[in-house]
């Protein structure tokens, strides 16, 4: 179990800290960095979904954002609860290793179980149209996949 309390600098060496502070001051005129080092002060509750995506797509923190994600769709007990597009966050979830959402298995297998079993994606068709309710249970099978 991760602590959601820590902040994501906790989870770096004294050097990979110091490594992000230099470049967040070396190269402040870009995005990424600056994003990076600014997150490292953050606790992962802290983190909007958009960082959490973000942290999967430029893969730092992946193992961390991918806890955050389940943790966050298990609590609210439903995949859809996101202001972003909860296509994104289940592209981004199937895109993770094998091996990190293993870790998960129980919790994504109950997620997983509760999609399926109470027809969330055929209940989305307010917002979702045909295509994506597949390419969302496209995104499904592939992280059953990966965890059996």
């Amino acid at each position: 179990m991760i602590n959601r309390k820590k902040t994501l600098k906790e989870f770096l060496t004294k050097e990979e800290y110091e490594g992000a502070a230099q470049n967040a001051a070396k190269f402040s005129e870009m995005s990424l960095p600056v994003w990076y080092f600014g997150i490292t002060d953050k606790c992962l509750g802290e983190l909007s979904d958009f960082d959490l995506i973000r942290c999967i797509r430029q893969n730092v923190f992946t193992d961390l954002a991918t806890f955050e994600i389940i943790e966050r769709i298990d609590e609210q007990n439903t995949p859809f609860y996101s202001d972003i597009d909860s296509m994104e966050l289940m592209e981004k979830l199937s895109s993770v290793s094998s091996e990190i959402l293993s870790t998960y298995k129980y919790k994504l297998n109950r997620i997983i179980e509760n999609i399926e079993k109470n027809d969330l994606i055929d209940l989305a068709d307010i917002w979702m149209s045909d295509e994506q309710q597949e390419t969302y249970k496209d995104y499904i099978h592939v992280i059953k996949n990966k965890i059996h």
